[in-house]
């Protein structure tokens, strides 16, 4: 038996210990969780298994985006933006590490959804425009760092779609677009659709061809 063998048994003793700490007043519930979180993430470093990452980065993603709202004084909330943020970029990590598509999906749309939160925080006006654009960016680096290599478009495509809807949406904010505006998404969203799914369904079959 190696020393990798003991390193279960080493982050038992290390919870204990940290509850035991946290029952003496001597840490606080948001500091034993970012001591956790590193601790398992060490332990990943000798063991290499990805529960041991998952839990690790779970933790750090909880207990930093509280230490944050607990050490920040400001008025503006900015915790949902930070836990979407390093929740994303946990996804991000485990994608980097198997690859899933959805690891890479969630991971960039949750820090664009976050960005979104924090400007609609700060802005007081119409920000609906800059969630689309958020999106659209999101989407294009899933189609950059994803799907591109494999030849699938559909991310770009969506990338496009937002981008458009975007700006459509800065110039109703601005009164450049009035009530013809809002049928003529009426009648866009679900068209987009069924182009969307199209292309879906036929890439499906070209690939299955191969």
């Amino acid at each position: 038996m190696g020393k990798k063998d003991y390193i279960f048994g080493v982050v038992l003793v290390f919870i204990g210990l940290m509850f035991l700490l946290l029952n003496l007043n001597v840490v606080n519930l948001n500091w034993m969780l970012l001591i956790l979180g590193i601790a398992f993430v060490i332990a990943y470093y000798f063991k290499k298994q990805m529960g041991y990452l998952m839990a690790g980065l779970i933790l750090l993603t909880i207990s930093i985006v509280s230490l944050i709202d607990e050490y920040t004084f400001t008025t503006v909330n900015i915790k949902p933006f930070a836990f979407l943020l390093i929740l994303g970029i946990v996804l991000l990590v485990m994608y980097s590490r198997n690859k899933t598509g959805g690891y890479l999906i969630f991971g960039c749309l949750l820090p664009a959804i976050g960005t979104y939160t924090l400007i609609d925080e700060l802005y007081t006006g119409d920000t609906t425009w800059a969630l689309f654009l958020f999106l659209a960016i999101a989407f294009y680096f899933i189609y950059l760092f994803g799907y591109k290599v494999f030849g699938i478009t559909w991310p770009r495509v969506l990338s496009i779609i937002f981008l458009v809807l975007s700006v459509l949406f800065m110039f109703s904010s601005k009164n450049l677009l009035r009530f013809g505006f809002w049928k003529f998404i009426s009648y866009l969203w679900p068209i987009l659709l069924i182009l969307i799914g199209a292309r879906i369904i036929y890439n499906m079959i070209k690939i299955n061809k191969r």
